[in-house]
């Protein structure tokens, strides 16, 4: 419990007081956790992130509560090995970093879904069909003359 107030008051730093601004405060972190989507199906309220390994779990909920404001019900973590990978002509292997998965449940009934980036486009106008249709006339007109001095399509 001792690191995790070590790390509290690591995450509240305040910068010397100026005049102009005497409560600025930044917050600064020794890790960097990052939201991935889930190869699997989750929960609605479940979260995954990828999280360095010397992160705890007591330090990711007070990272998600503190500069978030992520209401945390429960952390679940594990070890991803990293991929390993060789090189056949070199005789060369080498292998990624191991990093861990935290999968973190909302409390209060909040949910989390990833936006949809690539919607679907909406119907073309009639100025985008025409150039299609044109576009596609001018292929075909194109793979049908061809100009090989009386030598056989086959050729």
């Amino acid at each position: 419990m001792a690191s995790s107030l070590v790390f509290r008051q690591l995450l509240r730093h305040r910068l010397p007081w100026h005049p102009e601004n005497p409560k600025l405060q930044v917050l600064l972190t020794p890790f960097c956790i990052k939201l991935v989507r889930p190869g699997k199906p989750q929960p609605p309220d479940t979260l995954q992130f990828r999280i360095p390994m010397e992160m705890g779990k007591q330090e990711l909920k007070i990272y998600l509560e503190e500069l978030y404001n992520i209401p945390v019900a429960d952390i679940r973590v594990r070890i991803q090995m990293g991929r390993r990978a060789r090189n056949w002509q070199n005789r060369m292997y080498w292998k990624e970093e191991d990093h861990k998965v935290a999968y973190v449940v909302m409390r209060d009934g909040q949910t989390f879904e990833f936006p949809d980036i690539l919607a679907k486009k909406e119907e073309k106008t009639e100025i985008e069909k025409m150039e299609n249709e044109m576009y596609e006339k001018e292929a075909v007109k194109q793979r049908e003359t061809t100009q090989r001095g009386g030598i056989n399509t086959w050729f």
